[in-house]
């Protein structure tokens, strides 16, 4: 199947589980499944600079206005996310069960 057609399977209810897995195809696919968990990690954070320039723009933050951004916040939070189950899958994390057990954790903390 191709990689296009998985995309097509996945819908807002789709488990976190199945995205999971599509990046891994999606991985493999563009020939990106080779890249090391240091540069993934790497280009993970050049991510989250992007979203929060995109953040700080859309909010009318200080900016060059001579220079061109790209203030897609939606874009952004997608790379981010692609990235951060990618850094989830070669780390053998199953971040639905990772979430879970930390949320578990955060609920018994008493918080300010």
């Amino acid at each position: 199947m191709e990689l296009k057609e998985k995309l097509e399977l996945l819908n807002e209810k789709s488990s976190v589980a199945e995205i999971q897995e599509y990046i891994n195809d999606m991985k493999k696919a563009r020939k990106f499944d080779g890249v090391t968990i240091e540069r993934e990690m790497m280009l993970f954070l050049e991510e989250l600079g992007e979203l929060a320039k995109a953040i700080r723009k859309n909010t009318n933050g200080h900016l060059d206005i001579a220079k061109e951004y790209n203030d897609n916040v939606e874009e952004e939070l997608a790379d981010c996310f692609i990235y951060l189950l990618s850094i989830a899958n070669m780390n053998n994390v199953d971040i639905f069960k990772a979430f879970k057990e930390k949320e578990i954790i955060n609920c018994d903390r008493i918080w300010k």
